[in-house]
């Protein structure tokens, strides 16, 4: 009887498993799981983690680099190689493979012409960022690992990535078509579904990049500042790219660049004091305070550039946090101000004709009024501008001068934006506060040890057409 129960079981599992294995599938499916992800979501999941947690780069290094701010306990000019590595490990991963999930998903598609188009821009700026900082990086091969299995990209060379990123800019200009399915306002944080206005950032970048290789391809320079001048830029505030983040959420606590400074006890430079404090700008108190909330011009005091100082942390000025330091402060990726500014700078080149000094100012003028973007606090009165702007001394008979306080205005700009302030002064070699500062300032920031242990075929092939992967190593475009 034993024998007959046991023998009936063992002929009924194979059939008790078939109906497991009907349902199975069915039955632990998740009912959560994306398997097609809705471009009208990802658009902005991009445009708010265009920084993605990379403000720790953005502050320990870039900002220190850019001799506008710096720890109160730093006396060196080379911070420790991990906090270069947050920019690479969490923009290549999240961002970029993001931003080329939605190139993927929609090329070939000409209904979704649109959403390609906006992404390949957005890529381009994310990849500009990492090359900017780093040299040669993966640019044709990164963020491909999902969509093509590419787990260890190829580095490319620094000029062949700025050929790809204007080119790639120029495919996606032409490709906007308004007949075509449309991103919606809500899913465009930036310009909100105007393709006009996508076209006149991608030719401001254009104008950006253009004009960053002027030092080691000036020819080639001065034709893509042209064109990108002549295909249409930024014409107003209005056109910035700029993003906003609502408070009290992740975007703005975590991955907006404005996060953090006050809390890890950030302080602004001497130098960067004095020289607002010396020209009475009215942007020091927007930028600036101390840490009881101060924002007097003129009690603001700066910490010693690149010098131990045993000055108390009350009487020294941090990041208003009213304002930038705001954790849902918006920030400003490329500003119509910068336009003017490189429109004046190719003017005083002879590049283009026209008045560089007027440009110059709009360009002051614009930067300015754009503090507004951050409240009642960030605004200024017109008689404090138009005063400002009669007391400065742009002279274009005078070149040299001219290019100093061009440069000058352009690094006060760059507040905040330290990715192109640190390349701005690479660029242009202005301010020169201090020689030695000049000859020991990094001039790029080593690869993530990430990427030496999981890729380390590729790292190595890209110190080998660059050079040794140190911070004295120059990118394509610093040349001397």
């Amino acid at each position: 009887m034993k024998k007959n129960i046991i023998h009936a079981i063992l002929l009924a599992a194979p059939l008790l498993l078939a109906g497991c294995d009907k349902d199975f599938e069915a039955m632990n499916k998740s009912v959560d799981l994306v398997t097609t992800p809705t471009m009208e979501y990802m658009i902005p999941t991009i445009q708010l983690n265009l920084f993605e947690k990379s403000y720790y780069t953005h502050y320990t290094m870039l900002g220190i680099l850019s001799q506008q701010i710096q720890g109160s306990n730093i006396d060196g000019y080379k911070s420790q190689s991990t906090t270069m590595s947050h920019l690479f490990d969490d923009i290549y991963p999240k961002t970029i493979k993001n931003v080329v999930d939605v190139i993927e998903k929609t090329k070939g598609d000409p209904q979704m012409v649109n959403f390609w188009a906006m992404a390949s821009i957005m890529r381009a700026y994310e990849i500009s960022r990492m090359t900017d900082a780093y040299g040669d990086v993966p640019y044709a091969e990164a963020g491909l690992g999902y969509e093509q299995g590419v787990l260890y990209p190829g580095y490319d060379r620094q000029e062949e990535i700025y050929d790809g990123m204007i080119a790639e800019i120029r495919k996606a200009i032409a490709a906007f078509d308004p007949a075509k399915k449309a991103v919606p306002e809500k899913s465009d944080l930036i310009y909100k579904g105007n393709y006009e206005k996508w076209k006149k950032m991608g030719n401001s970048l254009i104008l950006r990049y253009g004009m960053r290789m002027s030092k080691v391809n000036p020819e080639k320079a001065k034709q893509v500042v042209i064109q990108a001048l002549s295909d249409g830029v930024m014409q107003k505030n209005d056109d910035s790219f700029i993003v906003y983040y609502l408070p009290d959420t992740y975007y703005a606590t975590t991955a907006n660049g404005n996060a953090a400074a006050n809390k890890y006890d950030y302080k602004l430079t001497n130098v960067f004091i004095d020289l607002l404090k010396n020209r009475k700008d009215p942007r020091l108190s927007i930028y600036a305070m101390l840490p009881n909330g101060n924002t007097d011009p003129e009690v603001q005091k700066g910490f010693r550039l690149f010098e131990s100082d045993n000055t108390s942390k009350k009487e020294v000025s941090t990041p208003n946090t009213s304002t930038y330091a705001r954790f849902d402060a918006p920030y400003v990726h490329m500003s119509y101000a910068e336009v003017e500014f490189l429109t004046a700078e190719a003017m005083l080149k002879g590049w283009v004709s026209g008045s560089a000094a007027s440009h110059f100012k709009k360009g002051v003028e614009a930067n300015i009024q754009l503090q507004e973007i951050y409240g009642e606090k960030g605004k200024v009165a017109p008689a404090l501008i138009e005063n400002y702007l009669k007391a400065l001394t742009f002279d274009e008979s005078n070149p040299t001068a001219a290019f100093k306080e061009l440069y000058t205005q352009m690094w006060v700009m760059f507040y905040y934006n330290w990715n192109e302030a640190f390349a701005h002064w690479r660029r242009t070699g202005v301010p020169s506060f201090n020689t030695q500062v000049d000859k020991n300032l990094n001039r790029r920031l080593i690869y993530p040890q990430s990427e030496w242990n999981t890729n380390t075929e590729n790292v190595k092939k890209a110190i080998g057409q660059q050079g040794d992967d140190n911070v004295m190593t120059r990118v394509w475009w610093d040349k001397e």
